[in-house]
């Protein structure tokens, strides 16, 4: 009789942990969609963030934000009487005006290389405002979008990148911003 009830209680002991592990599968398998969603939505901010990289300005300066020192040389006689001076036409590397723009440009982007998109859209919304006639205003229209895509507000997000392909339908970026408007609105 006591292994019959025995044998009776653990075949039910059995078939509820095998309920309850079964039922904490098909809860993992949704979880696991979920994140897969956002991981591939995160690899795409990346690889668009690292595009948007390249079309920027360029920065002395690493992703933390550290200044870097760039060295380059020229190979020629020591004893050259003349001194070289190239010019650049339209060169603005001593206009200051210029270097406080793409300052301002190069902090927001060093927001958005760090992960804190947060400021990065600050960050780039204060450039759209204090630099309305920029070279570089395409560019942080793009990256506005993309840094309120990091923050997770979807609709601040696909304006702002709607307002850029408007804008600027032939620029380098645009499908890429249209890719990155498709998937905010699957979200």
């Amino acid at each position: 009789m006591k292994s019959i009830l025995l044998l009776a209680a653990l075949f039910l002991v059995s078939t509820l942990v095998g309920a309850a592990e079964e039922s904490n599968k098909s809860k993992a398998k949704v979880e696991v969609k979920k994140v897969e969603e956002q991981s591939s939505f995160r690899s795409l901010l990346d690889q668009t963030w690292a595009k948007l990289r390249r079309y920027g300005p360029p920065s002395a300066r690493d992703d933390a934000g550290k200044q870097v020192t760039l060295v380059a040389g020229v190979r020629g006689a020591e004893t050259t009487t003349s001194t070289l001076k190239p010019y650049w036409k339209g060169d603005k590397t001593n206009d200051p005006a210029y270097l406080n723009e793409v300052n301002a440009f190069n902090k927001a982007q060093a927001f958005a290389n760090i992960g804190d998109f947060k400021q990065a859209a600050t960050a780039f919304d204060g450039f759209l405002t204090g630099y309305p006639d920029s070279s570089l205003k395409p560019n942080a229209q793009f990256a506005l979008g993309l840094a309120y895509a990091g923050v997770a507000d979807k609709a601040r997000g696909v304006s702002a990148l709607q307002t850029f392909v408007q804008g600027h339908p032939k620029h380098p970026l645009a499908s890429d911003a249209n890719r990155v408007i498709a998937e905010l609105q699957k979200l």
